[in-house]
């Protein structure tokens, strides 16, 4: 399931071009599989939320379950982020004080079926 996620973003990635509009909006994905909601919450989502303000983030999902209408799907947690750039996202996420609290996710977080990535925002291909 992560590889046909993971290929939807490169598709939706190649599909738009490969040079981006520097307005163009920019998605952080993050499918995770968390041991301990609670503690993640206290942890990580806490403290992310006002980083996330600050930089002018939108978060459109955050839920621990989802309805499923196709295949198999075991996250615990799901969430998107909308940025208004590629560029407001990359600087968010290696930001000193985003890295300071990413460990805390990792740790609560199974790496080995969890996955985060930036997607830009899809656009039509010229024809």
């Amino acid at each position: 399931m992560m590889k046909r996620i993971l290929a939807a973003t490169a598709l939706s990635a190649a599909l738009s071009g490969a040079a981006l509009a520097e307005d163009q909006p920019a998605y952080l994905v993050a499918v995770l599989e968390v041991s301990d909601l609670n503690a993640y919450f206290e942890t990580y989502e806490r403290p992310v939320f006002p980083m996330l303000a600050k930089a002018g983030a939108e978060v459109l999902v955050g839920s621990p379950s989802v309805s499923v209408l196709e295949g198999d799907y075991g996250a615990t947690w799901t969430a998107i982020v909308r940025f208004q750039t590629m560029e407001a996202l990359e600087t968010w996420y290696g930001s000193a004080e985003y890295q300071a609290i990413a460990p805390a996710r990792r740790e609560l977080s199974n790496e080995a079926v969890s996955v985060l990535f930036a997607t830009p925002a899809f656009q039509m291909p010229q024809q």
